[in-house]
């Protein structure tokens, strides 16, 4: 009888925690890159998503690209270029975990020519909106990051 309950009351407690999820928690960034379970993990990407919060068409970069109008998220290539209003770095804490992100106006394959500003690595931004390039003489300066980003490249400069 002894044995009993206590089989009993291992296979409740297993139920709970089973109906309350713990154990469970898994992030896979391609399906869910916002959520907060895969935010604290890094992966080695950049993401960029359309709206601000997280939301919308998003990409991500794993390596440099000088150009946005062309990008990978979950589904087919997408144009992120001058579009994206909330950012990630989840790149791995080492060299080139940083991001320099470049405002460019050209429609061009080589957008590394505009101002730029620098993301550190494990940086959280859900609105880009109120968040300015650095006056530094170079073509962009001092404009609004949000929908004016076009392309990136990874760096240890922050």
């Amino acid at each position: 009888m002894k044995k009993t309950r206590s089989v009993m009351a291992a296979l409740a407690l297993t139920t709970v925690a089973l109906l309350n999820g713990v154990g469970t928690a898994q992030a896979d960034p391609v399906d869910s890159p916002s959520s907060s379970a895969a935010a604290a993990a890094p992966d080695g990407y950049l993401y960029a998503w359309e709206h601000a919060g997280f939301t919308g068409a998003w990409c991500r970069w794993a390596g440099d690209d000088p150009n946005w109008s062309t990008c990978q998220g979950a589904g087919p290539v997408i144009n992120l270029r001058n579009k994206a209003s909330s950012l990630k770095n989840r790149g791995y804490t080492g060299a080139y975990e940083d991001v320099d992100l470049f405002w460019d106006n050209a429609d061009d394959a080589e957008g590394w020519d505009g101002t730029r500003t620098c993301m550190r690595n494990g940086l959280e931004l859900d609105n880009l909106t109120g968040i300015y390039y650095p006056y530094d003489g170079r073509p962009g300066q001092g404009q609004s990051l949000n929908d004016n980003i076009s392309a990136h490249r990874w760096s240890n400069n922050c």
